[in-house]
């Protein structure tokens, strides 16, 4: 019966050493996740941010129909509201990724730690032709929001191509001068 308990013990101290660490571990890792995250020039920022900003300013306009046609013809339907709402929320965490660290660096920190492929150049720039993709498929009735949707989903697919660009430019500086 002492062999049990002594071996139990063991296991015990070794479970409760191994818990330790991991949570020593994770604290480190909720630390340290913000010197992993890519950054990107100033003015690419920028305008990632603004970009950000008037997607979700043109989805909630869009959605109570603040500007627009009183017209039967052009109201939107419930797939076209909610895709609208699914947009305002993509287009205010493109807003807050891209915001100085100044500003949002908690947000920032929370996004980037539960979705890590958004602090990578490589899975933001897929998150913008994603979210540029629904913008331009997102056409109403209405001229004035076909256009805007247009634009902002082009200039996002566009600022995908300028990420996945700097991307894999700033990785073939990398491995010239590896070699």
């Amino acid at each position: 019966g002492g062999g049990t308990a002594g071996s139990s013990n063991t296991v015990a101290s070794a479970a409760g050493r191994a818990a330790v660490a991991t949570a020593h571990a994770t604290a480190r890792g909720v630390v340290s996740i913000s010197t992993y995250v890519q950054h990107n020039p100033a003015a690419v920022k920028l305008l990632c941010c603004l970009i950000g900003l008037c997607l979700s300013v043109a989805s909630v306009l869009s959605i109570f129909n603040v500007i627009g046609s009183d017209d039967e013809d052009e109201k939107w339907t419930m797939a076209d509201t909610l895709q609208s709402f699914y947009v305002f929320f993509f287009g205010l965490l493109i807003f807050v990724c891209d915001l100085p660290a100044a500003w949002g660096k908690r947000a920032q920190d929370q996004i980037f730690h539960y979705f890590y492929f958004l602090a990578t150049q490589f899975g933001r720039a897929f998150f913008y032709f994603y979210v540029g993709s629904i913008s331009l498929a997102l056409l109403p009735e209405s001229d004035f929001w076909k256009f805007t949707y247009i634009v902002l989903g082009g200039t996002l697919c566009l600022l995908g191509l300028i990420l996945l660009f700097l991307r894999f430019c700033r990785h073939g500086e990398e491995q010239r001068a590896m070699s």
